[in-house]
């Protein structure tokens, strides 16, 4: 995408501090399915109104089922071309349909995992599915088929950025177990640990009762 397309397509979805890393469509196998059935529904279609020239009903039947097929998969195609997933440096946001926009968005600093998954065919025409997962939580992100690209390319770009959001907090202090501390046999305290104080109290007598220790 050129940068003023870009812009205007991602813009509206990004807060004022946030900017967008990566935006792409899913790749086109995953018109395959769609086309393949379209062209099987057209052919036998075709094959039925062959086998009777004469029917003007099976006519229109036939030119009503392909001008459906032809919709369905051109519907199919417009969201392809509309969909988008984006990741930012701070969220990750899938935006789909047509008529109806659906934004999933995951904050980076939920994905607590992150695979990449490539069969032998994606592997060859350079797309994968990521699956994300969080502390806890079922997103509606976890699992994004079909998005172009090599590990080298989304994979190891998403990982910058998670290692990036988890690398702004600071480190946890680590802590210390292998300080020896001589310990005073007599007392049993570690040295500069003061002997705690000792209050001596004497049990308040109750009327007509015997102090503790007379006969």
């Amino acid at each position: 995408m050129n940068g003023s397309r870009r812009a205007s397509g991602t813009n509206r979805y990004l807060l004022p501090d946030e900017r967008a890393v990566i935006e792409t469509r899913r790749h086109w196998m995953i018109l395959l399915p769609p086309v393949l059935k379209s062209f099987a529904i057209i052919f036998i279609a075709l094959y039925f109104m062959s086998k009777d020239s004469y029917s003007m009903a099976l006519d229109n039947v036939v030119m009503l089922v392909i001008l459906g097929v032809l919709l369905y998969l051109t519907y199919q195609i417009t969201q392809w071309w509309m969909d988008h997933f984006i990741v930012t440096n701070r969220r990750v946001l899938l935006v789909s349909g047509v008529l109806t926009k659906r934004t999933a968005i995951m904050p980076l600093m939920k994905v607590t995992d992150l695979t990449f998954e490539q069969t032998p065919a994606a592997r060859l025409l350079q797309y994968g599915t990521f699956v994300f997962e969080s502390a806890g939580q079922d997103q509606a992100l976890s699992r994004v088929t079909h998005l172009p690209g090599g590990p080298r390319q989304l994979y190891l770009q998403i990982t910058d950025l998670l290692f990036a959001t988890y690398g702004g907090a600071p480190p946890p202090t680590p802590m210390r177990f292998a300080q020896q501390q001589t310990v005073n046999v007599e007392s049993g305290r570690a040295p500069g640990v003061d002997e705690p104080r000792r209050h001596q109290t004497t049990p308040i007598p109750h009327p007509g009762s015997a102090w503790a220790g007379e006969d």
